[in-house]
């Protein structure tokens, strides 16, 4: 999104001067929000156009005409695609979730939950941009919820080991990197069976008397889709009127001569 802003400027001519008002065109931050075309990628789209950003979604099959069609696991596309548009900020939502997909199709789900992580990172170390990387509750065992940011992770399927892997990169690339550990997720849905909430619903639907498969012992806790975007956009947000404020005070380094970036941050959202 572009605003507008006076500028005033003066205009010296023989025996007068002037005082010119001229309207200056000001791009706001630009902001890449990978799997877009998800459940949590279009709340966050819609939070961070919604408060003055540039944003530019990506998507796959259901990509067109509303985002960009990139093939993540593609290294020359992620490299182009970053190069092209200069992301301020890359939130990194696109994974492959559904456990019956990461069972029947491993190698393609951990190409896109590790691989195309790991390129992601290395592109966003290259053009400097604060990586927001959503990782999942899954990394850990649920023998004793909620967890917290310190606990050690313990995953039990092959979506949890390959969002940790996914972590791991991310750590290993992007010295920019804040890492967001969210639970299961509702909002507003295309298809009942985008949520595990909702689907719920479907599952009911279909059940007969004698059948009905819920679980009674899991501790879940359900997080709305709005609520996840806002913190991404207002950690963005912090972490450029920081970089702002070590590049206005302290140039590029702080005292100590070393880069002045963004710490590394886990968070879990509840």
């Amino acid at each position: 999104m572009s605003c507008a802003r006076a500028e005033q400027r003066l205009v010296f001519n023989p025996g007068l001067v002037l005082l010119v008002q001229d309207e200056v065109l000001v791009q706001g931050p630009k902001v890449l929000v990978t799997g877009a075309t998800g459940l949590l990628g279009r709340a966050v789209c819609r939070e961070f156009q919604s408060n003055g950003w540039m944003v530019t979604g990506t998507g796959y099959r259901r990509a067109r005409p509303r985002f960009l069609r990139c093939d993540l696991t593609d290294e020359d596309a992620v490299r182009r695609l970053l190069q092209e548009y200069k992301p301020d900020v890359i939130v990194h939502c696109a994974a492959e979730r559904r456990p019956d997909v990461m069972e029947r199709h491993t190698d393609a789900a951990v190409s896109l939950n590790v691989h195309a992580t790991s390129m992601v990172s290395k592109e966003a170390a290259v053009c400097g941009a604060l990586l927001i990387y959503i990782s999942t509750d899954y990394v850990f065992d649920g023998r004793n919820p909620p967890y917290g940011e310190d606990d050690c992770p313990n995953p039990l399927n092959m979506y949890g080991r390959s969002k940790l892997e996914g972590e791991r990169e991310t750590l290993r690339h992007c010295p920019d990197v804040v890492i967001l550990r969210v639970p299961v997720l509702f909002g507003e849905v295309e298809s009942v069976m985008e949520s595990a909430v909702t689907s719920l619903w479907q599952k009911v639907q279909e059940a007969t008397e004698e059948s009905c498969p819920l679980d009674h012992c899991l501790q879940r806790f359900p997080t709305d889709t709005r609520d996840v975007a806002t913190v991404c956009r207002k950690l963005a947000e912090r972490a450029r009127q920081r970089l702002t404020f070590f590049r206005e005070s302290h140039g590029s380094q702080d005292s100590h001569g070393k880069s002045a970036g963004w710490e590394t941050a886990l968070v879990k959202i509840t």
